[in-house]
């Protein structure tokens, strides 16, 4: 991602920055090698690494590549069926300054996701109220 030019580089940010980059791009390749009992994992710990670069980027008044990052955040959070968890982020995101036909793609992603938490919350639903264990009567 490219930075601000005359910005101090944060030692932290650009190894949150690496650690999210690697994790995506782990996850990723175990998705391509058909391992996604592995996969699911890594795009878990992508999320929080790019929350994480995210709420850095913000500390250090870099919005628009805070947004990117949160939007990454959404889209593995997709990827693993945690539909309210990317509309948050996306929500986020879209607070932020983003380029219009960039929050365009972002508003279709949002969509999406709000759709498939409606969906997953329609299910829950008519599954009726959580049955109590014996145990706890």
């Amino acid at each position: 991602m490219n930075r601000p030019k005359g910005k101090p580089t944060v030692p932290l940010i650009e190894k949150m920055l690496d650690e999210a980059s690697w994790l995506l791009s782990h996850a990723q390749a175990l998705t391509d090698y058909g391992r996604p009992d592995e996969a699911a994992a890594e795009w878990a710990r992508a999320v929080g690494a790019e929350e994480q670069v995210a709420c850095l980027l913000d500390a250090d008044g870099q919005d628009l590549e805070a947004a990117i990052h949160r939007i990454s955040a959404a889209s593995c959070a997709e990827k693993l069926g945690q539909y309210t968890r990317a509309v948050t982020l996306l929500r986020a995101a879209l607070a932020g300054p983003l380029h219009e036909g960039y929050r365009a793609r972002v508003e279709q992603l949002l969509t999406r996701c709000l759709s498939r938490a409606q969906k997953e919350l329609r299910r829950t639903v008519k599954k009726g109220p959580r049955q109590q264990s014996s145990a706890a009567s």
